[in-house]
């Protein structure tokens, strides 16, 4: 098994660092290939730590934090910071890939600024799995865009593809363009243009337009969205889990009571819907692997993050993503 070296940021997120170093630990005692460079306060990260060491486990010094409520800029401007020096680590080949679980756009910007981006690539997109009728389903982006060119979605729909080939073993993806309805000549100029950009490339499936009641389907394995819009649809998902999971509680005791099978069918609709059996979402477009997990991530999901970003790294997802970049661009250019 191909060994994975993965920079945390151990003081992004509500409940750093205790839960980034409990999720560490935890993901260097599931997979023995997974070494953790832990990013933050030495004397904070050793408290957590207590008695624990690994060879696989190593503490970087970082004296600044990027918080919640600051600027994204501040991840470039905080020279010290825990998210700009995780970033720097994967920059100069120290680490195969980036976890942060805190300020969404401070990660961003220290990946763009110090990881780079795929050559041809205009914006990085984040594609989050969700759960759909026929199977899990690839949604880019979520969030790190919210000013949106055509390009940018074009990109994303090339780049969510070659993931969801290489993640999911989807051999040819379907890819649908989010919006106001299904038929041609809907929505803004942006998205009539995406439309005919996307349709105009041979090696991807390019359904067309979806709405927002084909998200759940399974109807296509990617949904390309603009980072506004596909925000808000992840945080709707999630809400509707939270209320659906707080419904199911009482009913998740009777079916315990009622039999094996029940109740494995129930766990596994509790499985897909949390957010934390999943760990993260990749970054797509940044020249190195980059993990985006959730602001409220506790021990279990960055646990889970960790590991899915030594899975990622794994596939050679990134790599066939450059070469899907190139090959598009000569594509479009003969």
């Amino acid at each position: 098994m191909t060994t994975a070296r993965i920079a945390l940021d151990a003081m992004g997120g509500d409940h750093a660092p205790v839960a980034t170093v409990a999720g560490a630990r935890e993901a260097l005692e599931r997979d023995a290939e997974v070494s953790v460079l832990l990013v933050g306060d030495p004397g904070a990260l050793r408290r957590e730590l207590g008695g624990f060491d690994s060879p696989r486990l190593e503490v970087v010094a970082a004296s600044e934090v990027v918080g919640g409520g600051d600027a994204a800029t501040d991840a470039v401007r905080k020279e010290d910071s825990s998210i700009r020096r995780a970033a720097e680590l994967v920059r100069d080949q120290r680490a195969d890939g980036l976890v942060a679980a805190g300020n969404t756009g401070a990660a961003v910007a220290a990946a763009t600024v110090f990881i780079r981006l795929i050559p041809g690539v205009r914006r990085p997109g984040i594609a989050v799995t969700l759960p759909s009728l026929r199977g899990p389903v690839v949604l880019c982006d979520a969030g790190a865009n919210l000013h949106c060119k055509s390009i940018h979605l074009f990109h994303y729909g090339i780049l969510a593809a070659e993931y969801a080939r290489r993640m999911l073993d989807v051999a040819k993806p379907r890819v649908g363009l989010m919006n106001i309805g299904s038929e041609e000549g809907k929505g803004t100029s942006l998205l009539q243009e995406t439309g005919e950009m996307l349709a105009g490339i041979g090696h991807i499936d390019f359904v067309g337009n979806i709405e927002g009641n084909d998200v759940f389907t399974g109807d296509c394995h990617v949904i390309v969205a603009e980072g506004f819009t596909g925000n808000v649809i992840l945080k709707t998902a999630e809400g509707l889990h939270e209320m659906v999971a707080h419904r199911l509680g009482d009913l998740g005791k009777i079916i315990a009571a009622s039999g094996t099978e029940a109740m494995d069918a129930y766990k596994r609709f509790q499985h897909a819907l949390d957010y934390s059996e999943h760990g993260g979402a990749p970054l797509l477009g940044i020249n190195k692997l980059v993990l985006i997990a959730h602001g409220r991530s506790g021990p279990k999901a960055v646990r889970n993050a960790i590991l899915q970003a030594a899975r990622i790294h794994r596939s050679g997802a990134l790599a066939a993503m450059t070469r899907d970049i190139a090959a598009t661009h000569e594509e479009s250019a003969s």
